[in-house]
């Protein structure tokens, strides 16, 4: 156990703020609670800013440093014109900021940004801390061989679910070097213009709730296409999709299916589209049910435990770690294919008894203890404690 308070360097290389920005904010923010000194080193472009006012929201420094890219479409000529530049500067300032700040351990959780600096991470060795929310990276043969590089360089992983545990162990990491802490339901400070209100929406029994990326990943085609099934049956509900929709060309898919949805008689009214909505925990308290319909290996779906929190059902694909939050037919569902059918079926196991909606809505907010969410933050500060 160290004799001070661990300090913490924090890469925090993000363009955007998604689910697993929020969870290591959560993370950093509660070791910064405990005592540990927290200093997060942050993309430097100035339309960054979204990544630096979530990180003062909740009291945790920043220094900007240089980061480098991964590929983007269009855009590979100018990446390999800039990243060497770019992590030649980055690893000078990285060890100009290790000498000022003299941390005890660095915090990752994505690995181009251990990549970004691994010169200076090597030739600093302190103890690296990997949080794996996601899958390893390994699709081509280059991934591969840096993966095999970070899983070296990393002397301790924290695996969202034991699903990405069984991924690290199969992928290279020892067993002894990962251990598992689920997430917790996001603290949120929000201001009085940033809570959820009904607006013109109203208020029903039966409002079913999508959160997150509008992608065909995640499945919210698949969860309209199930409702549009019920939705004359049960005429007073209603599906709320709260996920960002831009006029960036990446959510074209997401104004193509809000498009598709809007020209359907029945569903355009009774699918609303609310775009990005800050306020979760308001959302999902209105709702009776939320709906997690990915097509991929989630890691975990933190979202779950956000609808436990507010005390309703969760219907989920089997994919990745999301079964490990369900008890099936208790406190949620989980689905037994990736289908419409299936989906169909559990909506509307809900939807014809609000009762029983209410009653697995307290079974899954009682199920919080079960996944250790009120251990959290002391797990997270024995792993800073005893991590050399």
């Amino acid at each position: 156990m160290l004799a001070t308070p661990p300090r913490i360097l924090a890469l925090f290389g993000s363009r955007v703020i998604f689910g697993a920005e929020r969870e290591n904010i959560d993370v950093l923010s509660a070791l910064r609670q405990k005592g540990c000194e927290v200093l997060c080193l942050v993309r430097h472009e100035e339309w960054n800013n979204e990544v630096w006012e979530s990180l003062d929201r909740q009291q945790l420094p920043w220094r900007r440093v240089s980061y480098i890219d991964g590929w983007l479409p269009g855009w590979r000529l100018w990446i390999l014109m800039r990243n060497p530049i770019a992590f030649v500067k980055g690893n000078i300032q990285f060890l100009r900021i290790v000498r000022e700040f003299r941390p005890t351990h660095i915090h990752a959780f994505s690995p181009l940004f251990v990549y970004s600096f691994f010169v200076a991470i090597a030739l600093t060795r302190l103890p690296l801390v990997y949080r794996c929310g996601d899958m390893p990276i390994r699709h081509r043969a280059i991934w591969r061989g840096l993966w095999r590089l970070l899983v070296a360089r990393t002397n301790h992983f924290v695996a969202i679910s034991r699903f990405i545990a069984r991924e690290l162990v199969r992928t290279g990491a020892s067993q002894s070097s990962v251990e598992v802490i689920g997430g917790r339901p996001p603290q949120r400070v929000l201001t009085q213009d940033q809570k959820f209100v009904f607006g013109e929406i109203g208020p029903s029994p039966r409002l079913i709730a999508f959160v997150g990326q509008i992608t065909e990943r995640k499945g919210p085609h698949l969860l309209v296409e199930a409702f549009g099934q019920l939705a004359l049956r049960y005429p007073d509900s209603k599906v709320l999709v709260a996920g960002r929709i831009s006029d960036w060309e990446g959510d074209d898919w997401a104004r193509a299916l809000q498009s598709r949805t809007g020209a359907d008689p029945v569903l355009s009214k009774r699918v609303v589209f609310l775009g990005y909505t800050e306020d979760i925990q308001g959302l999902l308290s209105k709702c009776c049910v939320l709906v997690v319909p990915s097509l991929v290996e989630e890691a975990l779906g933190l979202v779950c435990l956000e609808a436990k929190q507010a005390s309703i059902p969760s219907v989920v694909f089997p994919s990745g770690g999301l079964p490990e939050m369900i008890s099936n037919y208790a406190d949620g569902i989980v689905c037994k294919d990736k289908s419409v059918d299936e989906l169909a079926a559990a909506l509307e196991f809900y939807l014809s008894d609000t009762a029983r909606a209410a009653q697995h809505g307290k079974a899954a907010f009682a199920s919080l203890e079960k996944l250790g969410v009120d251990d959290f933050v002391n797990r997270w500060l024995t792993v800073y404690e005893h991590v050399h």
